[in-house]
Protein backbone atom coordinates (compact mmCIF):
# COMPACT_ATOMS: atom_id res chain seq x y z
CA UNK A 1 0.00 0.00 0.00
CA UNK A 2 2.86 2.36 0.83
CA UNK A 3 4.46 1.72 -2.57
CA UNK A 4 1.15 2.47 -4.31
CA UNK A 5 0.81 5.74 -2.43
CA UNK A 6 4.40 6.68 -3.26
CA UNK A 7 3.83 6.06 -6.97
CA UNK A 8 0.65 8.14 -6.84
CA UNK A 9 2.44 11.04 -5.14
CA UNK A 10 5.31 10.93 -7.60
CA UNK A 11 2.92 10.85 -10.55
CA UNK A 12 1.17 13.96 -9.22
CA UNK A 13 4.43 15.77 -8.61
CA UNK A 14 5.69 15.16 -12.10
CA UNK A 15 2.41 15.69 -13.92
CA UNK A 16 2.29 18.52 -16.46
CA UNK A 17 0.53 20.89 -14.12
CA UNK A 18 2.64 20.30 -11.03
CA UNK A 19 5.75 22.22 -12.05
CA UNK A 20 6.23 25.33 -14.13
CA UNK A 21 7.47 24.32 -17.57
CA UNK A 22 9.18 27.57 -18.52
CA UNK A 23 9.60 31.17 -17.42
CA UNK A 24 10.27 34.68 -18.67
CA UNK A 25 11.61 37.74 -16.87
CA UNK A 26 12.32 41.42 -17.46
CA UNK A 27 14.79 43.71 -15.73
CA UNK A 28 15.76 47.35 -16.26
CA UNK A 29 19.41 47.31 -15.21
CA UNK A 30 19.83 51.12 -15.12
CA UNK A 31 22.28 52.35 -17.72
CA UNK A 32 24.34 49.19 -17.41
CA UNK A 33 27.31 49.64 -16.88
CA UNK A 34 27.78 53.40 -17.32
CA UNK A 35 25.37 55.29 -15.08
CA UNK A 36 26.72 58.83 -14.73
CA UNK A 37 25.04 59.35 -11.34
CA UNK A 38 25.04 55.92 -9.68
CA UNK A 39 28.42 54.87 -11.03
CA UNK A 40 29.46 51.43 -12.19
CA UNK A 41 27.08 48.56 -11.61
CA UNK A 42 27.83 46.23 -8.70
CA UNK A 43 28.34 43.10 -10.80
CA UNK A 44 28.50 40.76 -7.82
CA UNK A 45 25.11 41.90 -6.55
CA UNK A 46 23.62 41.86 -10.04
CA UNK A 47 24.86 38.31 -10.51
CA UNK A 48 23.13 37.23 -7.31
CA UNK A 49 19.88 38.86 -8.40
CA UNK A 50 19.96 37.20 -11.81
CA UNK A 51 20.23 33.78 -10.20
CA UNK A 52 17.05 34.42 -8.20
CA UNK A 53 15.03 35.14 -11.36
CA UNK A 54 16.90 32.97 -13.83
CA UNK A 55 14.42 32.28 -16.63
CA UNK A 56 14.30 30.54 -19.98
CA UNK A 57 13.88 33.94 -21.63
CA UNK A 58 15.22 37.10 -19.99
CA UNK A 59 14.66 40.63 -21.28
CA UNK A 60 17.03 43.43 -20.28
CA UNK A 61 16.47 47.18 -20.58
CA UNK A 62 19.09 49.98 -20.57
CA UNK A 63 22.10 48.02 -21.79
CA UNK A 64 24.67 50.77 -22.42
CA UNK A 65 27.97 48.91 -22.07
CA UNK A 66 27.67 46.01 -24.53
CA UNK A 67 31.08 44.54 -23.74
CA UNK A 68 30.29 44.36 -20.03
CA UNK A 69 26.88 42.87 -20.83
CA UNK A 70 28.46 40.16 -22.97
CA UNK A 71 30.81 39.28 -20.10
CA UNK A 72 27.88 39.27 -17.66
CA UNK A 73 25.87 36.78 -19.72
CA UNK A 74 28.84 34.48 -20.23
CA UNK A 75 29.65 34.45 -16.52
CA UNK A 76 26.19 34.39 -14.93
CA UNK A 77 24.15 32.60 -17.61
CA UNK A 78 26.33 29.91 -19.21
CA UNK A 79 24.47 28.06 -21.96
CA UNK A 80 22.49 31.19 -22.81
CA UNK A 81 22.62 33.15 -26.03
CA UNK A 82 21.39 36.67 -26.59
CA UNK A 83 20.44 39.27 -29.18
CA UNK A 84 20.66 43.02 -28.66
CA UNK A 85 19.14 45.99 -30.44
CA UNK A 86 21.28 48.31 -32.53
CA UNK A 87 19.20 51.35 -31.55
CA UNK A 88 19.06 52.60 -27.98
CA UNK A 89 17.80 56.11 -28.40
CA UNK A 90 19.56 59.25 -27.24
CA UNK A 91 20.89 57.55 -24.10
CA UNK A 92 22.19 54.49 -25.99
CA UNK A 93 19.96 52.36 -23.74
CA UNK A 94 19.73 49.21 -25.82
CA UNK A 95 17.33 46.32 -25.36
CA UNK A 96 18.40 42.69 -25.13
CA UNK A 97 16.90 39.22 -24.93
CA UNK A 98 18.89 36.35 -23.45
CA UNK A 99 17.56 32.80 -23.75
CA UNK A 100 18.43 29.31 -22.63
CA UNK A 101 19.60 27.56 -25.80
CA UNK A 102 18.34 24.25 -24.40
CA UNK A 103 14.81 25.63 -24.19
CA UNK A 104 14.55 27.98 -27.17
CA UNK A 105 15.96 28.34 -30.67
CA UNK A 106 16.58 31.75 -32.22
CA UNK A 107 14.45 32.46 -35.31
CA UNK A 108 14.75 36.18 -36.06
CA UNK A 109 14.65 39.68 -34.63
CA UNK A 110 13.69 43.15 -35.79
CA UNK A 111 13.50 46.69 -34.44
CA UNK A 112 10.43 48.87 -34.86
CA UNK A 113 12.00 52.32 -35.14
CA UNK A 114 8.56 53.93 -35.12
CA UNK A 115 8.83 53.75 -31.32
CA UNK A 116 12.18 55.56 -31.40
CA UNK A 117 11.51 58.32 -33.91
CA UNK A 118 9.98 58.68 -37.35
CA UNK A 119 10.62 55.05 -38.24
CA UNK A 120 13.34 55.69 -40.79
CA UNK A 121 16.27 55.77 -38.37
CA UNK A 122 17.12 55.54 -34.67
CA UNK A 123 15.60 58.53 -32.92
CA UNK A 124 15.71 59.93 -29.39
CA UNK A 125 13.64 57.14 -27.81
CA UNK A 126 14.11 53.37 -27.75
CA UNK A 127 12.69 51.05 -30.42
CA UNK A 128 10.39 48.10 -29.89
CA UNK A 129 12.67 45.07 -30.07
CA UNK A 130 10.83 42.04 -31.46
CA UNK A 131 12.57 38.71 -30.98
CA UNK A 132 11.07 35.47 -32.32
CA UNK A 133 12.13 32.23 -30.62
CA UNK A 134 11.02 28.63 -31.14
CA UNK A 135 10.33 26.50 -28.10
CA UNK A 136 12.48 23.39 -28.28
CA UNK A 137 9.95 20.91 -26.91
CA UNK A 138 6.68 22.05 -28.53
CA UNK A 139 8.15 23.76 -31.65
CA UNK A 140 5.80 26.70 -30.98
CA UNK A 141 6.93 30.19 -32.00
CA UNK A 142 6.89 33.02 -29.46
CA UNK A 143 7.40 36.69 -30.25
CA UNK A 144 8.91 38.67 -27.37
CA UNK A 145 8.42 42.43 -27.80
CA UNK A 146 10.78 44.27 -25.47
CA UNK A 147 9.86 47.91 -24.90
CA UNK A 148 11.23 50.89 -23.03
CA UNK A 149 8.58 53.55 -23.46
CA UNK A 150 8.82 57.30 -22.93
CA UNK A 151 9.50 58.18 -19.29
CA UNK A 152 7.95 60.94 -17.20
CA UNK A 153 4.68 62.18 -15.73
CA UNK A 154 4.32 65.48 -17.59
CA UNK A 155 1.65 66.17 -20.17
CA UNK A 156 4.29 66.08 -22.91
CA UNK A 157 5.51 62.68 -21.70
CA UNK A 158 1.94 61.39 -21.48
CA UNK A 159 1.30 62.46 -25.06
CA UNK A 160 4.36 60.66 -26.41
CA UNK A 161 3.68 57.54 -24.35
CA UNK A 162 0.04 57.38 -25.41
CA UNK A 163 1.15 57.41 -29.03
CA UNK A 164 3.39 54.46 -28.16
CA UNK A 165 0.45 52.65 -26.52
CA UNK A 166 -1.39 52.99 -29.83
CA UNK A 167 1.63 51.63 -31.70
CA UNK A 168 1.74 48.68 -29.29
CA UNK A 169 -1.91 48.09 -30.10
CA UNK A 170 -1.07 47.85 -33.80
CA UNK A 171 1.68 45.34 -33.01
CA UNK A 172 -0.67 43.33 -30.80
CA UNK A 173 -3.30 43.23 -33.53
CA UNK A 174 -0.73 42.09 -36.10
CA UNK A 175 0.29 39.23 -33.79
CA UNK A 176 -3.17 38.39 -32.43
CA UNK A 177 -3.08 34.87 -33.88
CA UNK A 178 0.44 34.21 -32.60
CA UNK A 179 2.11 33.84 -29.21
CA UNK A 180 3.02 37.41 -28.27
CA UNK A 181 4.56 38.56 -25.00
CA UNK A 182 5.23 42.28 -24.53
CA UNK A 183 7.59 43.11 -21.71
CA UNK A 184 10.00 45.67 -20.35
CA UNK A 185 9.89 49.12 -18.79
CA UNK A 186 6.61 50.58 -20.05
CA UNK A 187 7.01 53.61 -17.75
CA UNK A 188 3.39 53.51 -16.56
CA UNK A 189 3.97 56.32 -14.08
CA UNK A 190 0.30 56.60 -13.18
CA UNK A 191 -0.34 52.91 -12.59
CA UNK A 192 -0.37 53.03 -8.78
CA UNK A 193 -2.44 56.21 -8.48
CA UNK A 194 -4.69 55.19 -11.39
CA UNK A 195 -4.60 58.53 -13.19
CA UNK A 196 -5.36 59.21 -16.87
CA UNK A 197 -2.13 57.53 -17.98
CA UNK A 198 -3.28 54.40 -16.18
CA UNK A 199 -6.65 54.64 -17.91
CA UNK A 200 -4.99 54.85 -21.33
CA UNK A 201 -2.80 51.86 -20.55
CA UNK A 202 -5.72 49.76 -19.33
CA UNK A 203 -7.68 50.72 -22.45
CA UNK A 204 -4.77 49.53 -24.60
CA UNK A 205 -4.79 46.18 -22.78
CA UNK A 206 -8.56 45.71 -22.93
CA UNK A 207 -8.78 46.68 -26.61
CA UNK A 208 -6.25 44.01 -27.53
CA UNK A 209 -7.33 41.24 -25.12
CA UNK A 210 -4.10 41.52 -23.17
CA UNK A 211 -3.33 41.38 -19.47
CA UNK A 212 -0.36 42.57 -17.42
CA UNK A 213 1.05 40.28 -14.79
CA UNK A 214 2.10 43.35 -12.81
CA UNK A 215 -1.50 43.61 -11.63
CA UNK A 216 -0.46 40.97 -9.09
CA UNK A 217 2.42 43.13 -7.82
CA UNK A 218 2.55 46.19 -5.55
CA UNK A 219 5.64 47.68 -7.20
CA UNK A 220 8.46 47.09 -9.67
CA UNK A 221 10.66 50.13 -8.93
CA UNK A 222 11.34 53.02 -6.54
CA UNK A 223 11.62 56.77 -7.03
CA UNK A 224 12.28 59.82 -4.85
CA UNK A 225 8.68 61.06 -4.90
CA UNK A 226 7.56 64.69 -4.64
CA UNK A 227 6.99 65.15 -0.90
CA UNK A 228 10.63 65.68 0.07
CA UNK A 229 10.50 62.66 2.37
CA UNK A 230 13.64 60.62 2.99
CA UNK A 231 11.61 57.57 1.99
CA UNK A 232 11.51 56.56 -1.65
CA UNK A 233 8.14 55.60 -3.10
CA UNK A 234 7.16 52.33 -4.83
CA UNK A 235 5.76 52.40 -8.35
CA UNK A 236 4.82 50.00 -11.12
CA UNK A 237 6.70 50.72 -14.33
CA UNK A 238 7.68 47.26 -15.56
CA UNK A 239 5.33 44.72 -17.08
CA UNK A 240 5.05 41.30 -18.64
CA UNK A 241 1.97 41.57 -20.86
CA UNK A 242 0.44 38.43 -22.35
CA UNK A 243 -2.50 37.41 -24.51
CA UNK A 244 -5.53 35.71 -22.96
CA UNK A 245 -4.60 32.21 -24.12
CA UNK A 246 -1.11 32.60 -22.65
CA UNK A 247 -2.43 34.12 -19.43
CA UNK A 248 -4.36 30.93 -18.79
CA UNK A 249 -1.04 29.12 -18.32
CA UNK A 250 0.51 31.55 -15.83
CA UNK A 251 1.70 29.58 -12.82
CA UNK A 252 3.44 32.22 -10.71
CA UNK A 253 4.47 35.90 -10.74
CA UNK A 254 7.65 36.70 -8.84
CA UNK A 255 9.31 39.95 -7.77
CA UNK A 256 13.00 40.29 -6.92
CA UNK A 257 15.73 42.51 -5.45
CA UNK A 258 14.85 45.37 -3.05
CA UNK A 259 11.16 45.37 -4.02
CA UNK A 260 10.85 41.88 -2.57
CA UNK A 261 13.11 42.76 0.36
CA UNK A 262 10.91 45.60 1.70
CA UNK A 263 7.66 44.16 0.38
CA UNK A 264 7.05 47.28 -1.74
CA UNK A 265 6.70 49.57 1.28
CA UNK A 266 8.06 53.15 1.19
CA UNK A 267 11.70 52.94 2.26
CA UNK A 268 14.93 54.89 2.53
CA UNK A 269 17.87 54.06 0.24
CA UNK A 270 19.59 52.48 3.23
CA UNK A 271 16.60 50.20 3.81
CA UNK A 272 16.38 49.34 0.11
CA UNK A 273 20.02 48.36 0.23
CA UNK A 274 22.78 47.57 -2.23
CA UNK A 275 20.57 46.37 -5.09
CA UNK A 276 18.88 49.80 -5.16
CA UNK A 277 21.98 51.89 -4.63
CA UNK A 278 24.45 50.06 -6.86
CA UNK A 279 22.46 48.00 -9.38
CA UNK A 280 19.13 49.59 -10.34
CA UNK A 281 16.15 51.52 -9.04
CA UNK A 282 14.05 48.89 -10.83
CA UNK A 283 13.49 45.29 -9.74
CA UNK A 284 13.26 42.15 -11.89
CA UNK A 285 9.91 40.45 -12.38
CA UNK A 286 9.45 36.86 -13.49
CA UNK A 287 6.45 34.95 -14.78
CA UNK A 288 6.41 31.15 -14.78
CA UNK A 289 4.08 29.13 -17.00
CA UNK A 290 2.59 25.69 -16.51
Amino acid sequence: MCIVKLILILSLLFSSGAWAKWSVSTYNIRNFDKDTQAGKTNLVELGKILQTVKSDVMAFVEVVNEKAFDELIKKELPGYEYVISSCGGFGKQKLAVAYNAKSFIYVRHEEDLGFSGDGSKCGSLRPLFLVTLKKQDTKELYVFGVAHLKAGGTEASFSQRWKQYKKLGVVAEAHSSKNLILLGDLNTTGYNIQDKDHAMFIDFLASNKLTTNSEELACTSYWAGTSGSAEYQPSILDHIVVQEHIAADVHEVKLGAHCEKVNCAPATPEELGVSFKSVSDHCPIQVSFK
